[in-house]
């Protein structure tokens, strides 16, 4: 056991015997330097011999690297990369500059990280350890962390370390646990000094060392050889203040350092500027520099080198440090200098290492450097993916010098970045690029492609304001260009739900287009939307028809996702149907590809047409599965969107507590990204809750909200946005007829324009509610019209409705069948709070109450039901741990809690019949 750290060593002994049992589980382990988080895991590492250890250390040097990191860490196991799905290994295989690079982002390789340490632990568990993250590259930590948070049951262990005062790295691993180390008590301390310390001291050295190291293990260590004759202990030398411990440290060890002869320290030089290159690539370097392996003898006869068995290392990253920024510029760059030499010529693996030490050997703009650089990004895809791609554009741009040429650079290091899937990194390139842009053409092109970033990231009134700005200038020059600036601009308002501003874009897009000559998919597609939503719907279906063939395969490249958007053109028109065909078959491709951004986008607006079709668990699901994958991939315009959803199912089912936290969740991400429409979503979604338990004040209070957005957006009533049937049902029940009859109008104009059974069959209810007399006219028409679609909520609504009307009015027997028809699809939904209303009216009615058994798939959590879905598409355990970003063996678990959840169900074929039979019935 480690002195002082029995407590320490205790909990990470408990993970380990965890994985020993199959369960997976990390740890961030926090501290200064020195305090002893590298001995921790080492400790630990040598008490689980058991189990297969992988490990990395972040370089200061190479954070710039993309996935220098992730390399260094799966290099002993790539020849697992056979065991793993093709997609994802073809990802690593590029990120990792060991193949052919793929047209992916960089969730693609974190999922394929995964994929992998799943495939690992099939032979046993397994030990990850990632010494330094705070200096660990940004792709191989994000990588990483998304591994780490989706494992499950495979019996893998991660530990990572990481600075305190370094907080980028903890940002990025905040979702796991965390152990933050403390100086060791003064007792471990004294017999650290007493057993390991470096030199003799006095007495009043080691109580001055003992006060100032705080109990660091390290700084207990080295300092006496800096304290001891000092007069360090002396009580004049004793100023009262603090002595920095980095510092200490890191001139302990530079005196270290400038005590050898000058050739070891330009050998120390190139291996702390090296980094984690293996033995060959050092021996390389150090003959390209004059030098050779004897050139580091002295340092490893000082400790401060250690040889291990793929290289030399130093003995603690403080060496490291202390030699590279103890060098002058000159000498680092000239070590540099003589790195990138010994990489003339590199293939593959050692490209990205090539380019950036050419960087980093100049410091002056240099055009021949530069133009090395962009040619290695532009001119070699086969052997680059798009984190280094951009990583070499924006290194060929800071060798540019200013003007036309470097803003070019830099917005293509921003293309790659968005594909890369780093959105914050992208925007921020596109700033840099614009003020050095000096063709106008260029400047529209940085602007357009800032907006459609702005909205991703939830900024999409700076998005429209940005894009209205150059929609003029970019007229003059490309018409096509102004037309599909404008349609980005209708997108962003019709994001925040200001209906009546995108009628006037969408309008001057498609007048741009069609004075263009051309046919652009995007602009058309958001036109087809507006009509659909408030104006000539018969006009937008035409246009859906027409764009039918394209939406089949739109162009994944576009900056947003054209398929969600055309399952938006179908909800609005009240195609269900329809609707989820486009939206399923575009998921399963996203899921197929590994597009995690594209998927949190349609699986928020499955969610809602699965509302609508009554598959409840579903529409659960996915908002669910959404709202993971918009806050792992930064596309925070799909949170809120995502929570609302989330909301308003559990509002249907009576999940109050759940209900009420989801929706004052939506309203603060919707606040915090500039979208008003969801925050009116989930106003919307109270609604019905209240609505659903009888308290009809408080439903119109949410509602009244809603429909004042509504008003000042231009906006009327739909699917997407849904309120007046639920308003007019409350005020109805409050005896408010005059403002029901208000309410009717909105949504008897809205089920008139085109043919909108779902909106019409609304109305239809409400008037029969408000005309007692001829109500069953109305009721009749309400079912037939309902009975267009699958929506068996609605057509529940409308049973309800009429059977209580027919109770009040005596005619019990007709009521009865009513209630009972309606309080049967209440229950197989899961609407409690619907169905105890409707069996009380049953029981005043003289009716017994029928309790039809729920629907099996409702006992499983959203993850499980996610597992299920894909499953039931007769996919293998390894298609669907793809498709899920999950583990094979986090699968295999959610399917035995599946079976045993499920009674009956121990084999894929009944699942499978199981969901069939689900599907076909409707409510799930």
């Amino acid at each position: 056991m480690l002195l002082g750290r029995s407590a320490e060593c205790a909990r990470l002994l408990a993970l380990i015997d965890k994985a020993r049992g199959g369960e997976s589980g990390a740890l961030l382990i926090r501290g200064e330097a020195g305090i002893g988080k590298t001995s921790l895991v080492s400790y630990v590492a040598g008490q689980a011999d058991d189990l297969l250890r992988l490990g990395t250390r972040g370089v200061e040097v190479e954070s710039d690297l993309p996935y220098v990191g992730l390399a260094d860490l799966l290099r002993p196991v790539l020849h697992f990369l056979d065991r793993i799905p093709e997609r994802q290994a073809a990802a690593l295989t590029g990120a990792l500059a060991l193949g052919p690079a793929v047209a992916q982002d960089r969730f693609a390789v974190a999922a394929g990280t995964l994929s992998l340490l799943g495939a690992l632990a099939e032979e046993g568990p397994v030990l990850v350890t990632v010494d330094d993250a705070q200096w660990l590259d940004p792709y191989s930590l994000d990588a990483l962390a998304f591994a780490t948070r989706r494992l499950g049951r495979e019996g893998v262990v991660v530990l990572f370390t990481t600075r305190d005062e370094l907080e980028e790295a903890a940002t990025r691993l905040a979702a796991i646990d965390t152990l933050t180390l403390v100086g060791l008590d003064p007792e471990s301390a004294q017999r650290l000094v007493a057993e390991e310390g470096t030199a003799e001291l006095t007495e009043q050295e080691t109580a001055r060392l003992l006060t100032e190291a705080r109990g660091n293990p390290l700084a207990l260590i080295e300092l006496p050889a800096l304290l001891a004759g000092s007069g360090a202990g002396d009580a004049e030398a004793d100023s009262g203040a603090p002595l920095p411990i980095g510092e200490m440290l890191a001139h302990t060890f530079g005196s270290a350092v400038a005590k050898l002869p000058s050739e070891a320290q330009d050998a120390m030089l190139l291996l702390a500027v090296l980094g984690t290159r293996p033995l060959a690539g050092t021996e390389a370097a150090l003959r390209a520099h004059g030098l050779s392996y004897e050139s580091l003898e002295t340092a490893e006869a000082a400790g401060l080198v250690v040889e291990e068995q793929d290289g030399y290392a130093f003995r603690h990253p403080l060496v490291r440090s202390a030699v590279y920024h103890g060098a002058t510029p000159v000498r680092r760059r000239r070590a540099h200098h003589a790195i990138a030499r010994s990489l003339q010529g590199a293939t593959a693996p050692a490209l990205e290492q090539y380019a950036w030490h050419l960087a980093a050997s100049g410091a002056e703009p240099d055009e021949h450097v530069a133009s090395l650089l962009e040619n290695a990004a532009a001119g070699a895809p086969e052997t680059l993916a798009y984190p280094l791609a951009s990583r070499l554009y924006e290194r060929a741009a800071r060798f540019t010098p200013e003007g036309q040429r470097k803003a070019e650079r830099l917005l293509c290091a921003a293309r790659a970045s968005q594909a890369a899937g780093s959105l914050n990194e992208a925007a921020a390139i596109l700033d840099r690029a614009l003020e050095h842009a000096e063709q106008l053409g260029t400047q529209l092109d940085i602007r357009q492609l800032r907006c459609y970033l702005d909205v991703q990231r939830g900024q999409p009134l700076r998005s429209r304001e940005l894009l209205k700005s150059a929609v003029d200038e970019a007229e003059k020059v490309d018409p096509a260009l102004a037309a599909v600036m404008l349609g980005g601009i209708a997108l962003t308002e019709l994001a925040v739900g200001d209906l009546t501003a995108a009628r006037g874009s969408s309008a001057a897009a498609m007048e741009l287009a069609d004075s263009a000559h051309e046919t652009l998919l995007p602009v058309r597609l958001l036109r087809t939307l507006v009509l659909l939503l408030g104006g000539d719907a018969e006009a937008g279906r035409a246009l859906l028809r027409e764009l039918a063939e394209p939406l089949a395969s739109p162009d994944p490249a576009f900056p947003y996702p054209l398929s969600g958007v055309g399952g938006l053109c179908h909800l609005a028109a009240e195609e269900l149907d329809e609707a989820h065909g486009l939206l399923d078959r575009a998921a399963y491709t996203a899921r197929g590809s590994s597009a995690v951004g594209l998927l949190s986008h349609l699986l928020c607006t499955l969610s809602v047409v699965e509302f609508w079709r009554g598959r409840w668990t579903p529409s659960l699901a996915h908002a669910d599965e959404a709202v993971r994958l918009a806050e792992a991939t930064g596309r925070l315009i799909e949170v809120p969107r995502g929570l609302a959803a989330l909301a308003r199912t559990e509002a249907a089912l009576n999940r109050e507590d759940d209900c009420r936290r989801h929706a004052a969740q939506a309203m603060e991400w919707a606040a915090s990204t500039e979208l008003p429409m969801d925050a009116a979503r989930a106003s919307g979604a109270l609604g019905l809750l209240e609505l659903g338990l009888g308290r009809f004040e408080e439903a119109v209070r949410h509602l009244e909200d809603v429909r004042a957005f509504s008003r000042s957006h231009g906006r009327g009533d739909g699917l997407y946005l849904t309120w007046a049937a639920d308003l007019a049902d409350a005020y109805v029940h409050l005896h408010m007829t005059a403002e029901a009859r208000e309410v009717l109008a909105v949504l008897e104009y809205e089920g008139g324009r085109g043919h909108r059974p779902v909106t019409a069959g609304a109305a239809a209810r409400c008037r029969g509610l408000l005309e007692p007399d001829d109500a069953e006219g109305h009721m009749r028409r309400s079912l037939a019209l309902l009975s267009e679609r699958p929506v068996p909520f609605e057509r529940a609504r409308t049973e309800f409705a009429w059977g209580e009307q027919l109770r009040r009015q005596g005619r019990r027997s007709e009521a009865r069948r009513l209630l009972e028809r309606a309080l049967a699809t209440f229950e197989r939904l899961g609407a409690s709070g619907w169905a105890a209303r409707v069996a009380a009216e049953l029981h005043a009615a003289g009716g017994t109450e029928v309790r039809p058994e729920r629907a099996p798939l409702e006992r499983l959590t959203p993850q499980e039901l996610q597992v299920a879905l894909v499953v039931g598409r007769g996919l293998t355990n390894h298609e669907v741990a793809e498709r899920l970003f999950l583990s094979v063996k986090t699968v295999e678990f959610h399917l035995s809690n599946i079976y045993r959840k499920l009674d009956g169900v121990h084999r894929r074929a009944q699942l499978v019949r199981l969901l069939a039979q689900a599907s076909e019935a409707s409510p799930v």
